[in-house]
């Protein structure tokens, strides 16, 4: 490089980076549909950005970072793997067996599967600077105009047609349900918004604290970053869609022109409507369509459900039926913005879900364990689309309001009735006229539960020795909806959860308890959740006996601690303390036993009453302190919203000053009062 130079300085390592990507600028017309030059430019586009990848998968288990030595855990960011169109599994260490034709088909390679395009950004501070940033950014934007083709379409409209109207649809969305360039479109829309909404830091946005932490077991989402109008992710958003800036679409919420107003929408946006209708049914593009709809503003979003007939039934269904529209589906009802939109939402899908026919129809025991594979794949329904009923859910109980939430739980009670009386071979005319009157009114929600755990409970508390090995099978999406139904408002929940408790027997709670998935979704929703105080006064007596058992496992032990502390009376702790201390030996086997020990206060129970109860007020006083230091709000028990805490105010130093002063004052007061009494006594 210095004799390149003349001998002069080498050039930095960013100037180096700038002239590479200015001399593939030509070319990246052609690369973004190659597939080994659309990863160049994935990474050449996050360095003009100044942003970097953080990974969506951790290693195999027992890999360690190269820099700290530490054991690197397992999914980091769980979440994005519902970016997935399927089951991600872990590909574990088998013996090679030689094929016997010699190789074909059949033979899978060891890679790992990874999200590439929706992994989470992370700013560089190397690409910060305030001189690369003013030399990458009209780079970026001419990388941009080409990958979007964007060039030919200005000079297309410029010389032969002279005029502002709207291309047809072209190679441009082709591209975008490529399987090269699909991916890179949607990483250059993910990018442009991340550095619309890194310029308006500061403002009132997706990351101002208000969205729910993200959770894989859960499935909620990380929140992507949204872009304002007028920037340049929205252009690119106006250039997928073929959609026109210059139409105003009209955003009228009255009922009696509502279907009027979606046919004009849809004659103004002529290519719009049938763009959203083709994206949602391919793989990539599908995965394209759901980042719009995450990183769109409020108002385009509703505009968007309705160009696209979302708020119509029949396309509803049309696109729940889908193997890879329903996937859309569920990104809308996540990305619901405000409650009259999610009122419209849920009135569409109360139809669909009475129907019957996107209800997950498996019925499994809680003894069966995941060897079995004698299950008869026959009975399974044919078009079960458990994802919407969980998405839905999670929209009414994170955004909706009440009457939301009621049509929900009506809808899906009616609903699984509906496939009880199809199941149901009796032509007798008054079990018909049965079958009419329930399915009108719906399913019991002890009737309801186990259809949608796919848990049927035990007929007799099963007493036999319970190996932690023994894995539950349980249905993730009907766990995950009922998280959510107990987090509705307390005259629909409070119904579940006791119909919950008084369903499950001792033996079906505490394989509950120590299964990972069900722990985590049921569990903590009654001990975490705003019923916990009613919960945990139902549940105690029900896992009384076992608790020893659960506080000695990897995963039961985090039951136990919940429960202890969710236990509303201090005679209900003093009960669980006293059971725990007659396992001692057991208890101090283990790490997980003796965390359950300090926190349980078991030891202390059993110096005294008073040492018990000393120990109790401290650990609770530690609580409370660190709740107060993260600001966290204890929701009341009857009213969904509790009220906030407040907090103390920070005093002065002039404050501090006199209030000193005035206890020394009180203090020496007070000395004087009883030398006088000393020396009149």
């Amino acid at each position: 490089l210095q004799s390149v130079n003349g001998g002069g300085e080498v050039p930095s390592l960013n100037s180096l980076l700038l002239q590479t990507l200015e001399e593939l600028k030509p070319f990246a017309a052609d690369l973004a549909v190659h597939v080994c030059g659309t990863h160049v430019l994935r990474t050449a586009l996050c360095i003009l950005a100044g942003v970097e990848f953080v990974d969506a998968y951790a290693p195999a288990s027992g890999a360690k970072n190269t820099q700290t030595n530490a054991i690197v855990t397992e999914w980091d960011n769980g979440p994005l793997a519902l970016t997935r169109r399927g089951k991600f599994k872990d590909k574990r260490k088998k013996k090679k067996k030689k094929p016997a034709g010699g190789g074909g088909d059949d033979v899978r390679g060891s890679s790992r599967q990874e999200v590439t395009v929706m992994k989470p950004f992370n700013m560089t501070s190397d690409l910060r600077s305030e001189e690369f940033r003013n030399e990458s950014n009209s780079l970026l934007r001419d990388m941009v105009d080409i990958i979007s083709l964007a060039e030919g379409q200005q000079l297309q409209r410029g010389i032969k047609n002279k005029t502002n109207k709207v291309q047809p649809p072209g190679e441009l969305q082709q591209r975008s349900c490529h399987p090269s360039s699909g991916p890179l479109l949607v990483q250059m829309l993910r990018l442009l918004s991340y550095r619309n909404n890194d310029s308006n830091f500061g403002k009132k946005g997706p990351f101002s604290g208000t969205d729910a932490l993200a959770d894989r077991k859960l499935g909620i989402l990380p929140p992507e970053p949204r872009y304002s109008s007028g920037s340049e992710a929205e252009t690119l958003v106006y250039r997928l869609l073929c959609w026109d800036p210059n139409i105003t679409v009209g955003n009228d919420d009255d009922e009696s022109r509502e279907a009027e107003l979606n046919d004009n929408d849809a004659a103004k946006q002529p290519y719009a409507s049938d763009i959203i209708y083709g994206l949602s049914g391919e793989p990539r593009g599908s995965i394209l369509l759901e980042t719009i709809l995450h990183c769109c503003p409020d108002s385009f979003h509703d505009i968007l459900c309705k160009i696209g007939g979302f708020y119509d039934e029949a396309t509803m269904k049309e696109y729940v039926s889908h193997g890879v529209s329903n996937f859309v589906v569920q990104t809308l009802l996540v990305s619901a913005r405000d409650k009259n939109q999610i009122s419209k939402l849920v009135k569409c899908l109360c139809g669909i879900v009475e129907d019957g026919s996107i209800l997950n129809a498996k019925h499994r025991n809680v003894d069966k364990t995941a060897n079995d594979d004698d299950e008869d794949p026959s009975s399974h329904g044919k078009n079960q689309r458990m994802g919407i009923i969980w998405r839905a859910l999670e929209m009414g109980a994170s955004k909706g309001s009440a009457q939301d939430q009621e049509q929900l739980i009506h809808a899906l009670m009616r609903g699984y009735a509906s496939t009880a009386a199809s199941r149901d071979s009796n032509d007798d005319k008054e079990g018909s006229r049965r079958k009419k009157r329930s399915k009108a009114k719906g399913l019991s929600v002890e009737d309801c539960i186990p259809l949608l755990l796919g848990l049927t409970p035990s007929k007799t508390d099963d007493l036999q020795e319970y190996s932690s090995a023994d894995r539950l099978t349980i249905d993730a999406a009907g766990a995950r909806a009922l998280y959510h139904i107990f987090h509705f408002t307390q005259r629909l929940r409070s119904e579940w959860v006791n119909g919950f408790v008084k369903l499950y027997c001792q033996s079906d709670l505490v394989k509950i308890a120590n299964d990972g998935l069900a722990s985590r979704c049921i569990m903590d929703a009654l001990l975490e959740g705003p019923a916990k105080s009613t919960s945990s006064r139902l549940l105690l007596p029900k896992l009384s006996g076992r608790l020893s058992f659960l506080a000695a496992e990897r995963v039961g032990h985090h039951v136990v601690l919940k429960l202890f502390k969710a236990l509303p009376s201090i005679e209900d702790q003093a009960t669980m303390s006293a059971e725990l201390s007659q396992s001692l030996n057991r208890l101090g086997s283990n790490a997980m036993g003796r965390t359950v020990m300090t926190s349980c206060v078991v030891k202390e129970y059993l110096e005294g009453e008073a040492t018990w109860k000393e120990a109790l007020s401290k650990m609770k006083e530690k609580d409370n302190w660190l709740k107060e230091i993260m600001g966290e709000d204890e929701e009341a028990e009857d009213g969904g919203k509790g009220k906030k805490r407040k907090r103390k105010k920070v005093k002065s130093k002039d404050e501090m000053k006199h209030e000193d002063i005035q206890s020394k004052k009180k203090t020496k007061k007070k000395m004087e009062v009883e030398q006088c009494h000393n020396f009149l006594t």
